[in-house]
């Protein structure tokens, strides 16, 4: 079986620091506040071009329809 945790150009992930908290310092779950900003970073640059799609007609219709049925139950 071959390690494939090599990034897009072909780096290996860095090793682990010896706290096992990361670079930046550590939280409760154990990311540290620089690791969150680059994997944020990193995501909107993956997914950003979701955000300007637009919302299919059916699920604006879906949502529509449970505002309603929330209003509804709200005011029985």
């Amino acid at each position: 079986m071959t390690d494939d945790r090599r990034d897009r150009q072909g780096a290996p992930p860095p090793a682990p620091s010896a706290s096992g908290s990361g670079a930046g310092g550590s939280s409760a779950d154990g990311i540290g506040a620089d690791d969150r900003r680059r994997i944020g970073r990193n995501l909107r640059l993956l997914y950003g071009s979701v955000l300007d799609q637009p919302l299919p007609e059916r699920f604006t219709r879906l949502i529509d329809e449970l505002a309603a049925a929330s209003k509804n139950s709200e005011g029985s």
